[in-house]
């Protein structure tokens, strides 16, 4: 220690447990030195809190600028006891959370979501600041299951990444109030966009972060956890009621409780059954009055936001062709449709008379039910067309994937038709299969650009027979 600043070095990083002496030259104040506009001394229990808050914000802030770190309170603790001296409690970090709740999540997630949101997240950050190097059919598998190339892939086969045993919850910790930004952000992305043309002639490489930018952004926390600290203890004083007693009975609202699961067996989960009924869903009014009454509340729904839509009466519409009967019949078996509305006739008319088709509704309106009738009438007529569907994200490819079988499954004679998947998930083994057998196929434009429109000539006799095109 020298001049009031602590030099601090990186170490290696990884999901469990983490070991992290520092990153930054840090300008510290003093732990537990009340601010300027404080009335009242700080009892010694609240000069812990603070230095409890400010080991929290030090290691999360590192853990940010490591995309692959998840910040459990298990993945944290030896850290954070390290710089605080004493063993960490959920009960320490609901006390921080309770100063700054507008600031702070504390809670019980699945880790198995957790991993997929820093695995997406990771890949977003590379794909943004530096170009993939070139990548061909014949090339190493790449992840373009959502989006992006990353070169990444292997992360999957990581311990505990993608296993049943991490589909567990965990407490998670995380500062809500922005995260750090790569530095030279937009002078990097115009370096890439001027590369454009040169892709594949250099490395990947994680984006850097400023220091500086790190330290303000560690300090501006600290300093606001201790000014809401300090009108804390000055409401307490000012109310005559212990800060350290009323701080713990406040604490007690923001322990997470571990949500109740239903034990499902594994192939009923694979196969995406349902157990059991639905709970009903409570009214939009009943969730805004819930939300109102949170004790994290503090008036996030802006006046005249809102607002309250009385309910039209549905608006139909005629085809001006006939479906055939398998079709009628399917659609009633699987999702009780008797009638179509005004924009899915008026869509559907135009597709039949050969028009290209932009659909715009809100959600839930019924958009799919657009594309997914041209498709079984023009595979009654000739099982041997060709569809695709080009969606972002592999949630609702397989969503849609799921719906489109469903329907399928009513049709006499198309029961057997393929329905598959085709992006960087799918086994090399199988893409042969799949594209020259599949009628239907899901992917995403990463895929589509990549791997499939390089090798057109192997996927020339499907493009042929290709009918009809979806994209989202």
């Amino acid at each position: 220690m020298s001049n009031g600043k602590r030099k601090l070095e990186p170490e290696p990083c990884d999901s469990s447990p983490l070991r992290v002496r520092g990153f930054l030259d840090l300008e510290y104040t003093r732990p537990g030195t009340a601010p300027p506009n404080c009335t009242f001394s700080w009892p010694e229990p609240l000069k812990d809190l603070e230095r409890v808050h400010s080991a929290l914000n030090l290691v999360f802030t590192f853990c940010c600028t490591r995309k692959h770190v998840i910040t459990t309170l298990d993945s944290i603790k030896s850290t954070v006891e390290s710089h605080i001296g004493r063993t960490l409690t959920a009960q320490d970090v609901a006390a921080v959370a309770a100063i700054r709740p507008d600031a702070i999540n504390f809670s019980y997630a699945n880790e198995a979501s957790l991993r997929l949101d820093i695995k997406g997240s990771e890949r977003d950050t590379i794909f943004k600041h530096n170009p993939p190097k070139a990548v061909t059919s014949q090339g190493p598998p790449t992840d373009l299951s959502v989006g992006g190339v990353t070169g990444l892939s292997n992360l999957v086969s990581a311990p505990g990444v993608g296993c049943r045993e991490s589909d567990r919850d965990v407490l998670f910790f995380e500062f809500t109030d922005g995260d750090p930004k790569p530095h030279g952000e937009k002078k990097q992305a115009r370096r890439q966009s001027r590369r454009a043309g040169r892709v594949g002639q250099h490395n990947l490489t994680m984006p850097a972060f400023n220091p500086t930018d790190l330290r303000l952004l560690i300090e501006r926390r600290n300093r606001k956890f201790r000014e809401s600290l300090s009108a804390f203890i000055d409401q307490c004083s000012a109310e005559n009621v212990d800060p350290v007693k009323s701080l713990n009975e406040r604490a007690l609202l923001f322990i997470p409780q571990r949500p109740a699961h239903v034990e499902t067996d594994s192939q009923d989960v694979a196969a995406s059954t349902i157990i059991g009924g639905c709970p009903k869903r409570m009214p939009i009014r009943d969730i805004i009055i819930d939300l109102k009454e949170c004790p994290w509340y503090s008036g996030q729904i802006v006046p005249d936001g809102h607002r309250v839509f009385e309910p039209q009466e549905a608006v139909y519409g005629d085809l001006e062709f006939l479906l055939s009967q398998n079709v009628v019949n399917a659609l009633y078996n699987a999702k009780g449709i008797v009638r179509l509305y005004s924009h899915q006739a008026d869509a559907l008319n135009h597709l039949h008379s050969g028009s290209h088709v932009v659909v715009s509704t809100s959600t839930s309106s019924g958009k799919s039910l657009i594309y997914q009738l041209p498709i079984l009438h023009t595979l009654e007529q000739d099982t041997s067309s060709r569809a695709m569907f080009i969606f972002p994200t592999k949630a609702l490819a397989q969503d849609q994937k799921r719906s489109l079988r469903e329907l399928l499954s009513y049709m006499p004679g198309l029961e057997d038709v393929r329905v598959e998947t085709f992006d960087g998930d799918t086994p090399f083994s199988e893409r042969v299969a799949i594209r020259e057998n599949a009628s239907v196929i899901f992917t995403n434009p990463d895929m589509l650009h990549i791997t499939i429109l390089p090798t057109e000539e192997r996927w020339r006799t499907f493009f042929q027979s290709l009918k009809y095109v979806v994209g989202m």
